[in-house]
């Protein structure tokens, strides 16, 4: 049984919502400790998603069956779980080979995004991208794409669709080629995660261009198992339906935890995976503005899930839970999730004890930190007995309020620097991160509670205070550290900076910046993003 396959696993992951990327090695040691000794084990993940575990599982020598509501997760695990890299190679034989078709895509894409000739389907640089990448109206206009990228986009699955129509491709390299644009879309989005909303620029603060969104449009190849593991399967199906068909060694529970609908959320993929003849409302006001700003697919409701609301989630988990026939069910939902935990645990308990219930932390991926904790704490439900699981029933419960105090602290700085295994720290000054659900579980509860209370005793108590640490340690006044831990102070300091708009604090700054005999580049830099911050607001102010 393989262990991981790390490219594999990674390679063109598309970002969504509730994604377990940064919990995938616990999961991994918590699906390890319940597979089987002998067999193939049977692993079920009725809501897919993007395919983090499925793919997991997959590298662990499991046999994945797979399903989802959306036809862009569908058309990707397809790919990802059922194709493995010997697929590639007879690929495409009339075209000279996959890489050769990849390579004559590209071309095609480049010339279409450099070009003014007018393209056979233009779709997204019709209505989700500005006419001008230099002259555009974010009120006006769409601006989930550059005009480049969107014109390469259209280009390339309109060549994909000729190309299948007229019977050149298969389905399977249509499926793989099609992977490639959409995890293409998904990274050139001018959005932060989701296609509800877009930037009313293609620049950030201080008009620094967002080079991830500007820079042109590249297909590779997917990277595929190399490695003797068993094919896999997806399934377009709701999740209750699709866990009656098979009885499993480990289902994997991943409900949706918002309000947030994913047919509508991520309606520009699903659209890029049909590429059918829908058009968005272009309907506008007296000004001209646009009336449906992101342009979402009126069948979106074609897959509304329950999880997602409010009045139904509990009902949905109660209908699931009792749907299921596997020796384990593993379930991750967050702290912050529609259902209560407890109420999760209770619904367990009755039909699929023991239930035991590790709480995992979970870092924000990308974006600004906030000060507060986001309630990133993860719990994962593990149903059954298992000799490899040795964590005491129940007691990621009572440990959920001290989870909570730390998911705060996560973000705060200390007075003077901390050393308190199992902790780490940054300089002594910030938690680096937080130690494994394990590890924290395998504590007494009442030492924990004592580490934690010392912690949140000797945090600042307001960013002004946070602010005056920050600066003596990152201009070499405080405690002595390495490089690569003041330079990760120092991104904590601009992000406090960002947020700080009391005038008389950032003179302070700069006035102790000025009287300063410490280090002096650092003292430079930290004043040059004081004077960056200054001119963008003033230019916000004009604006």
């Amino acid at each position: 049984m393989a262990l991981a396959l790390p490219r594999y696993e990674t390679n063109q992951l598309i970002s969504i919502i509730g994604s377990k990327r940064p919990i995938s090695d616990s999961l991994r040691l918590i699906l390890s400790s319940l597979t089987p000794r002998r067999g193939t084990p049977l692993f079920l993940d009725p809501f897919c998603g993007s395919g983090v575990v499925s793919r997991l599982a997959r590298g662990m020598g499991m046999a994945v069956r797979a399903g989802d509501t959306q036809p862009f997760s569908y058309l990707i695990n397809h790919v990802y779980l059922s194709l493995e890299n010997d697929d590639l190679n007879p690929m495409l034989p009339e075209m000279g080979g996959l890489d050769a078709y990849f390579s004559l895509l590209n071309m095609q894409g480049l010339f279409a995004s450099e070009s003014a000739s007018a393209l056979a389907r233009p779709f997204l640089s019709r209505y989700y991208a500005p006419q001008d990448d230099e002259d555009y109206d974010g009120k006006r206009e769409r601006l989930f794409f550059t005009a480049a990228n969107a014109r390469f986009l259209d280009a390339v699955r309109e060549v994909i669709e000729t190309d299948w129509i007229e019977g050149r491709i298969s389905a399977n390299e249509k499926a793989v080629v099609l992977a490639s644009i959409l995890y293409e879309a998904s990274r050139k989005a001018n959005t932060s995660g989701s296609f509800t909303a877009y930037h009313k620029s293609f620049a950030g603060a201080g008009n620094v261009i967002r080079k991830r969104i500007v820079e042109p449009c590249l297909l590779t190849p997917p990277v595929l198992p190399d490695a003797e593991v068993p094919r896999g399967e997806m399934n377009l199906c709701e999740a209750s339906k699709f866990v009656k068909r098979s009885s499993a060694d480990i289902c994997y529970l991943d409900p949706p935890a918002t309000v947030h609908q994913y047919g509508s959320t991520y309606h520009l993929l699903n659209t890029i995976t049909m590429w059918d003849d829908f058009s968005p409302s272009n309907q506008r006001d007296k000004e001209g503005q646009l009336l449906s700003k992101a342009g979402i697919r009126s069948d979106w409701k074609q897959t509304h899930s329950p999880f997602c609301s409010l009045s139904k989630a509990d009902k949905a988990f109660v209908h699931l839970l009792g749907s299921i026939d596997a020796r384990h069910i593993v379930l991750t939902y967050p702290a912050s999730g529609i259902v209560e935990i407890e109420r999760i645990h209770e619904l367990l308990m009755p039909r699929h004890q023991p239930v035991t219930v590790i709480p995992l932390y979970k870092r924000n991926q990308g974006g600004r930190q906030r000060v507060a904790g986001n309630k990133n704490v993860e719990y994962v439900f593990i149903t059954g007995k298992s000799e490899g699981l040795q964590v005491p029933v129940g007691t990621g419960l009572k440990i959920l309020p001290l989870m909570e105090r730390l998911d705060e602290l996560s973000a705060a700085v200390f007075r003077t620097p901390q050393n308190l295994p199992p902790f780490q720290f940054i300089g002594g000054l910030m938690l680096d991160g937080l130690p494994r659900g394990d590890v924290l579980l395998n504590m007494a509860l009442a030492d924990l509670e004592k580490q934690v209370a010392v912690l949140e005793k000797s945090s600042c108590t307001t960013e002004e205070e946070a602010l005056e640490i920050l600066v003596a340690a990152c201009v070499g006044l405080g405690p002595e550290m390495e490089g690569k831990a003041r330079a990760r102070l120092e991104k904590r300091l601009y992000a406090l900076l960002r947020k700080i708009t009391e005038k008389h604090t950032l003179d302070k700054v700069e006035m102790f910046l000025a009287q300063s005999n410490g280090d002096v580049l650092a003292c430079q830099r930290i004043k040059s993003f004081l004077n960056m911050r200054g001119e963008q607001k003033k230019c916000e102010g004009l604006g």
